[in-house]
């Protein structure tokens, strides 16, 4: 007498409550798993993206906005700021170091970066192939950018207008990769790396070549950049330089772990009500698939009865309405994880912002085995309900009442 198999059998007998339930469960741990590995890719690429940066000088306008822009590149810039005033900066004795971005133009969604080798550098990046470049129009790859936009070390391509494809096309001008990267799980994998001069060069490209050095001087002085990334002294140089350029200049100080930990405690507030939502799918779940159980025990208390009487022990009734509501919960929660992985892996695949950020479903998270193993036990723990109502199934009384 197999029990799963009879289970099974009073579950097919009831399939669209059985279906219901499973979908329900499914439906709610999907939504937990999703924003568990969102929340935690989010947090790990912006951490890891924006380590050693304490500040981002740039033209004024939204701080988050300039953040997204220049350290994760997943938003427009706010503008540009004087190339001259940049270099002041670079030298005040407040700062340890800068690193110039500019930005303008990409390839196939692919950011083309104007910056110095020490951008590079500050990820601690090496070579998969090539090296650094020497020229201009010489640029250096990130990883998912040679692996997604099929591009290789020799290589030459045109960019185009903007930081989103469709932009104009700068076809009479084209870059020549030099250096290839190796993967460093940061923003570096999906950039295009070139010197200042390039992105000068390549905006400049409609001035006459024959009047190019008498009016190099001015050109140099009209000279702007997107921003500068930079790193303070000391703590109190974070408190009282960006006061002062906040105050004192055209431009504004932002600070990435300032603004993005009001990111995240704004994601936070609607990751919550997903949670939340999540959690009453479960719970409801768990009320249908209890009101099933109680019913179906009812609704088959004189074939439990009989079954006893064929020489079933009380012990077999109870575990086959456990197994019952087991087989439901096992099924429905492993549909909802796969269903997580998978929808945070299309994500990854075929959305911008999630393809900036890295997401991908194949991660394994302790949480999310936590969140299982909890979900099964309070799932047996509803199963118990019915199935003591079945262990104390009075036979003859059962019997006599159906006679």
């Amino acid at each position: 007498m197999n029990l799963f198999i009879i289970s099974i059998s009073y579950l097919t007998a009831r399939l669209q409550n059985s279906i219901l339930n499973i979908v329900m469960m499914a439906a709610g741990i999907m939504l937990i798993t999703v924003l568990l590995l969102f929340g935690y890719q989010a947090q790990q690429r912006l951490t890891a993206d924006s380590k050693g940066i304490d500040g981002v000088i740039g033209a004024k306008g939204s701080p988050l906005q300039l953040i997204l822009s220049t350290i994760y590149h997943i938003d427009i810039p706010t503008g540009n700021i004087d190339l001259k005033t940049a270099n002041k900066i670079e030298k005040h004795p407040q700062i340890k170091w800068a690193i110039p971005i500019s930005m303008g133009d990409s390839y196939k969604g692919f950011r083309i970066i104007g910056t110095d080798p020490s951008y590079i550098k500050h990820f601690k990046a090496s070579f998969l192939k090539g090296s650094m470049w020497q020229d201009s129009m010489e640029v250096v790859i990130g990883y998912e950018v040679a692996k997604n936009a099929n591009l290789k070390l020799g290589d030459h391509f045109s960019g185009s207008h903007g930081l989103t494809q469709g932009g104009e096309i700068h076809g009479d001008e084209s870059y020549k990769i030099v250096g290839v990267l190796k993967s460093t799980k940061t923003v570096l994998d999906r950039l295009i790396i070139t010197s200042l001069a390039s992105v000068w060069d390549i905006h400049n490209h409609h001035e006459d070549h024959d009047h190019h050095d008498h009016k190099k001087e001015e050109m140099e002085e009209d000279r702007e950049i997107t921003a500068l990334l930079i790193k303070y002294k000391n703590r109190m140089a974070a408190i009282t330089f960006p006061r002062y350029i906040n105050k004192n200049t055209n431009m504004q100080a932002a600070s990435p772990s300032f603004e993005i930990a009001r990111l995240i405690k704004l994601i936070g507030i609607g990751k919550d009500s997903v949670i939340l939502f999540g959690s009453f799918l479960i719970i409801l779940s768990l009320s249908s698939m209890l009101t099933g159980l109680l019913n179906s025990v009812y609704q088959r208390r004189y074939d439990l009865a009989i079954f006893r009487t064929l020489g079933a022990s009380r012990k077999k009734v109870f575990l086959i309405v456990i197994i019952e509501g087991m087989i439901v919960s096992i099924i429905g929660s492993l549909v909802g994880l796969a269903a997580g992985h998978l929808a945070i892996e299309m994500i990854g695949n075929y959305s911008t912002k999630g393809s900036a950020l890295g997401l991908t479903g194949f991660i394994f998270l302790p949480q999310i085995f936590v969140l299982w193993a909890g979900i099964l036990l309070l799932c047996l723990i509803t199963c118990l309900i019915p199935a003591i109502r079945a262990y104390k199934t009075d036979i003859k009384e059962m019997l006599t009442h159906v006679a």
